[in-house]
């Protein structure tokens, strides 16, 4: 026999908990169901960043006061209590393969020197993030379960049922999807089918000590390319907020049989252009994950299940996104609950409100030129690369960033005409194939879960 509820969310991350949180502390009878029995142990690569604070990013300028410790959220209005660790980051540095020349998001030097004013962002804790949210979703009344994997749904009358591998039905007026990137509920409300699939992406993390970078307080990004396939390899490198001289380092690119990520990283340690930066290498812990890149979802509801957070967005909502996505979606229920209409249109609002800042703000296809601008290989890469010289915008924005270096690179078009006709002939060609061409190779090596 299901207990009814108002609210049924399914996912306790930073979306689930925000959603959760804010549900309950407005009177919602809400059940939370997440299928680790740790919700706030961190078990995948997870850069983990406050982003983004030099710039608006899905219609939000949010920063971190650490005067009163305190993440805040001022176009959506709300703030949300962190005392947790944290590191200041200033600039992102993004190096050749043969690291030879550095393309400079920001002056590190000048930022650096202006302090908390002058920083790109932050680094913080995620456990110190979600474990607050927890507590206060608890205090506020939602019963959650642990340990619950949901593998059916199914809309009945005015309810929707769902059932977990353990035997366990919940019901609730509304539920919430916010089981994060490889959204299971997504699946199951069959909304995949109406989503372009780009590939699977997979990386390993250490969290390390014994490094010696040149910039140690920026993110250090090499862009390097798998010898054999010619896939890029994707390089991270951020300080770690939990200890004194301790980064976060992340390799990682699309899946393929050919390629061990794990076996890269070690690579890249030990004999790459860049083992001058591991004198003495300690790993102190490893994570790795697995994400696939669909295109937005079309709709942000069906059968009265709102998506919230990673569930529908082909690029990572972060944390910061998926909190903005809990609290919208979880007041959307509560007025749709409070005016007896639980349909499309009691939550009008909140699917307005999603298109407005996800699919409708940004073109998630400029996003994906950093992996399908791989594909003109190392070689030209390197060469236009080394074409950008100036200083541009510091940006966290995948999106300004790759706008910023582009405009840079053709800049110097008569150059590039003059001493490597073939690469230009490259660019206006792969500019004239489709996106789901030129990623064909990243496809066929995913593994969709349709």
């Amino acid at each position: 026999m299901a207990t009814t509820y108002d609210l049924v969310i399914v996912g306790a991350g930073p979306a689930g908990l925000m959603a959760a949180k804010v549900a309950g502390e407005n009177g919602l009878r809400v059940a939370l169901l997440e299928r680790k029995e740790n919700i706030t142990a961190i078990q995948r690569s997870c850069a983990t960043m406050f982003a983004i604070e030099d710039d608006y990013y899905f219609g939000e300028r949010m920063y971190f006061n650490e005067t009163t410790k305190r993440l805040v959220f001022p176009v959506t209005g709300f703030s949300l209590p962190y005392d947790g660790p944290y590191k200041n980051f200033y600039a992102w540095h993004l190096y050749t393969s043969d690291a030879q020349h550095i393309i400079r998001l920001g002056s590190y030097e000048a930022n650096r020197e202006r302090g908390a004013s002058g920083r790109l962002s932050v680094t913080y804790s995620k456990h110190h993030l979600l474990e607050r949210l927890l507590a206060d979703a608890r205090q506020a009344g939602v019963h959650v379960v642990t340990g619950a994997n949901v593998v059916s749904f199914r809309r009945h009358g005015d309810r929707a049922y769902l059932t977990t591998a353990e035997g366990a039905t919940y019901a609730g007026v509304f539920v919430i999807a916010a089981d994060g990137i490889n959204s299971r509920m997504m699946k199951l409300l069959g909304l995949n089918k109406d989503r372009s699939f780009y590939g699977t992406l997979t990386g390993v993390s250490y969290y390390m000590t014994g490094l010696d970078l040149p910039y140690p307080e920026a993110i250090n990004y090499p862009m390097l390319f798998h010898k054999e396939t010619q896939y890029p390899i994707m390089i991270w490198i951020e300080p770690s907020p939990f200890a004194d001289e301790e980064f976060w380092v992340y390799v990682g690119g699309p899946s393929h049989p050919a390629i061990s990520y794990k076996e890269e990283l070690d690579r890249f340690i030990s004999s790459s252009p860049f083992s001058a930066w591991f004198p003495r290498p300690v790993v102190k812990r490893m994570q790795a994950h697995v994400a696939n890149i669909w295109s937005p979802a079309p709709v942000p509801f069906k059968d009265n299940v709102l998506i919230a957070g990673d569930a529908g967005w082909t690029v990572e909502a972060e944390c910061t996104g998926s909190m903005m996505c809990g609290l919208k979606a979880a007041f959307a229920v509560a007025k749709a609950l409070r005016d007896r209409k639980h349909d499309a249109e009691g939550v009008a609002e909140y699917i307005a409100w999603w298109h407005e800042h996800f699919p409708n703000a940004m073109d998630y296809t400029e996003f994906l030129q950093l992996l399908s601008s791989a594909s003109v290989g190392e070689d030209r890469a390197n060469y236009l690369y080394k074409l950008v010289t100036d200083i541009l915008p510091c940006s966290l924005n995948p999106y300004n960033l790759i706008k910023s270096v582009n405009t840079s690179i053709m800049r110097n078009i008569g150059k590039i005409q003059q001493e490597r006709p073939d690469i230009l002939m490259a660019l206006q060609k792969a500019s004239m194939v489709p996106l789901k061409e030129q990623m064909r190779s990243f496809i066929v090596t995913g593994f969709p879960n349709t």
